[in-house]
């Protein structure tokens, strides 16, 4: 007769041989480790004097933050998930990480000799804001777990588009803290671990004690009231304890995303059921996941570069945890509570009514006007190439969202929110690191290759989960989060060419290529006409599949022409001016609030509405803080995100089953 350990009882044995190879293995990992003698001078009194500083002020208590800040976010994971009874939950997606960061970077430009004794305050009280944000909003929208998701990350956007900016225009006194606010786990000393190991010791500890009663929640809030437990107190002091958690991450190595999102279902998946015996095995997998991640990001410089290059654990954690998210959208079908409350969201309500020749032209003259007042008389030969480049990508990115938006029937589809552009950026940035000797003109192929591959996983995705619209938005943002990161990485292992990629990655008109203008103006030229000539086709398609069989279209010349076009424009967008974020949502829905429904219309007025935008935005970006100048993609992604909440929260779109 055989016998099988139970999967929990095998754990009590896996776990502690993992933490012990994977603890092993981070005292020898990076430039200063793969050397055995640096690990046996932790128990060497007469180890070499070098050896032994390595080994007890550098490589020991960055593993052990990285155990500790593991296991903090894998709790705090548990917490939100439970208390919130939505599985996409966690710090990363609620924004309350993004809140934290922003509030240690005002703080330290604020009220710098308080950040700096008390950080943990500081970003409690930036999670604790941002958390209540982003609670308040998605309870107006509706209580479907998907929208609490979609309008954390959409907060995230903008909170980190503002942070983006101050870091940029602080840069002298917020030295350091770009890295540090990607994750960084790098210490030269016990001093952060000596303050952050009390406050989560006490923090999970705080957590296990609320876990029976956040069972009794998991049957319903009658039910749970009715065997004597306070549910909104429950709740809130959950959600309490979890900021705690996070703000203390936050507070000493900076933004670690997803650790928190996969822990949970990792433990959920190793059949931990009790909320109490979830948060410490999911404080264990956090802890060896985060670990797993930093040794990985100290690895790969030394495999691809000469390990003279740093890349943040955060960066690592993103990569493999937005992806993880993906497929939990992949299997939407096995999360009912998720899929139960989602709707088909179709199109945007109109809010006035306005005559299209009218809007056209008074939209058409505010153009003109913007265009004369950008320009300016004295430096029309120095501004020109940069007010074209901003009306024609703003046209291009405007008339690719609406594109998409009809095609999925979906009002939050973009070329940006769905992930489009910034895979573009992706792919440029890549191939100038590696090739650094490309033209400005070969960067439009290379954008469209990575347009054109995140327009193909996005379809795919939405294939698998029945089109649903709000979870075509999710999956595209998980994607921007992944190319984003992967970008930060592509740069920090690249040579001195990622100067020149810093020029128009965060969207900027600045110094931009004359060619590329041209190149992007004359795309712009060939396929507007040609995405025009199809609104008749456009507006039997938003109606779905079946009309326009009924009708004789044939569907799918129509979709590969159209998308070909969407991902021509984006790339081109990308290639000229960078990453512009929101164009693309925004453009086609101030249209459609004038009441302008057909596309013949439509196309026309979304190209004029998103070069009004961009070119607004590229003057903003100027004049708000001048001598200094913002870029535009900053001042756009910051204003876009709020309108994507403001969307969210209005409810100015129309639903169909």
């Amino acid at each position: 007769m055989t016998y099988s350990m139970p999967l929990k009882q095998s754990n009590l044995v896996v776990f502690p041989v993992l933490l012990s190879l994977l603890f092993i293995l981070s005292l020898s990992s990076g430039s200063a480790g793969l050397n055995t003698s640096l690990f046996f001078a932790l128990f060497s009194e007469s180890g070499q004097q070098l050896q032994t500083y390595v080994v007890q002020y550098l490589l020991l208590p960055r593993t052990l933050m990285a155990l500790v800040c593991g296991a903090a976010l894998g709790a705090a994971g548990v917490l939100i998930q439970r208390a919130t009874r939505n599985s996409f939950a966690s710090p990363a997606t609620l924004g309350v990480n993004a809140g934290a960061l922003l509030a240690i970077v005002a703080g330290t430009i604020a009220i710098p000799e308080f950040t700096q004794s008390w950080p943990v305050v500081v970003a409690f009280t930036g999670a604790v804001l941002t958390t209540v944000i982003v609670f308040k909003l998605s309870k107006s929208i509706s209580d479907s777990p998907v929208n609490l998701v979609l309008v954390g990350m959409a907060i995230s956007l903008s909170i980190g588009a503002l942070s983006a900016g101050l870091l940029m225009f602080w840069e002298n006194k917020l030295d350091g803290l770009y890295v540090w606010g990607a994750g960084n786990l790098v210490q030269h000393d016990f001093s952060s671990f000596n303050s952050s190991w009390p406050l989560i010791s006490v923090f999970t500890l705080l957590a296990l004690f609320l876990g029976h009663r956040l069972d009794l929640i998991e049957l319903g809030d009658m039910q749970a009231g009715s065997l004597g437990v306070n549910v909104k107190q429950t709740v809130t002091l959950s959600l309490l304890i979890a900021l705690l958690l996070s703000a203390t991450v936050v507070s000493q190595v900076g933004m670690i995303s997803f650790i928190g999102l996969i822990s949970p279902h990792i433990a959920a998946g190793l059949g931990y059921r009790k909320t109490w015996s979830r948060i410490l095995a999911a404080s264990i997998i956090g802890a060896l996941l985060l670990l797993s991640a930093d040794i990985a990001a100290r690895l790969v410089p030394l495999l691809l570069t000469d390990g003279h290059y740093s890349i943040p654990a955060g960066a690592m954690t993103t990569v493999v945890g937005a992806p993880f998210m993906i497929y939990l959208l992949s299997r939407r079908q096995a999360n009912g509570s998720i899929t139960g409350t989602v709707s088909r969201e179709t199109g945007i309500r109109a809010l006035f009514r306005a005559d299209p020749m009218v809007f056209l032209l008074i939209s058409g003259s505010l153009l003109a006007l913007a265009a004369y007042g950008s320009l300016g008389s004295e430096w029309f030969a120095l501004r020109w190439p940069r007010v074209l480049a901003a009306a024609s990508a703003g046209a291009a990115l405007g008339v690719s969202g609406l594109v998409l938006q009809s095609l999925m029937r979906n009002p939050l589809a973009s070329p940006d929110v769905s992930g489009l552009t910034t895979s573009g950026v992706l792919f440029v940035v890549v191939g100038l690191v590696l090739f650094p000797g490309l033209e400005r003109t070969e960067l439009v192929f290379l954008s469209f290759a990575g347009s054109g591959f995140a327009l193909f996983l996005l379809l795919s995705l939405s294939r698998l989960t029945g089109f649903q619209p709000q979870l075509f938005a999710l999956g595209g943002l998980c994607l921007s989060a992944i190319a984003a990161t992967l970008v930060n990485i592509a740069l920090v292992l690249g040579s001195n060419q990622s100067s020149e990629v810093l020029l128009w990655l965060s969207g900027s008109t600045y110094a931009v290529s004359k060619e590329l203008v041209i190149i992007l103006c004359a795309l712009c030229l060939l396929s507007l006409p040609v995405i025009s000539s199809l609104w008749q086709k456009l507006d039997i398609m938003q109606f779905g599949e079946q009309w326009p069989q009924l009708l004789g279209i044939r569907l799918t010349p129509n979709l590969v022409i159209l998308l070909t076009l969407v991902a021509i424009l984006s790339s081109a967008s990308v290639a000229t001016v960078g990453g512009i974020s929101f164009v693309g949502l925004m453009a086609p829905h101030i249209c459609r609030v004038f009441a302008l429904s057909s596309h013949k219309h439509l196309v026309p007025a979304t190209a004029i509405s998103g070069a009004l935008l961009l070119v607004l935005g590229d003057w903003l970006s100027r004049s708000v803080m001048a001598p200094f100048e913002l870029p535009a993609g900053l001042a756009v992604s910051g204003a876009g995100g709020i309108y994507f909440i403001l969307l969210l929260l209005t409810g100015k779109y129309v639903q169909r089953r």
